[in-house]
């Protein structure tokens, strides 16, 4: 993943909802990055939904 204030927020989310650290270890993959930054956000509107 390129943009680094993008990967910090992506990583702080992450920590946040209390996900697995490999997801982590996923940004750095160009490949699994993208699909780890949208499921991420599918959570995020999830758990907004609940509160």
């Amino acid at each position: 993943m390129t943009d680094l204030k993008r990967k910090m927020e992506t990583i702080q989310s992450i920590q946040d909802l209390q996900l697995s650290n490999s997801l982590i270890h996923a940004l750095n993959d160009a490949k699994q990055a993208q699909h780890v930054v949208e499921a991420i956000d599918c959570f995020k509107n999830i758990t907004r939904q609940w509160y």
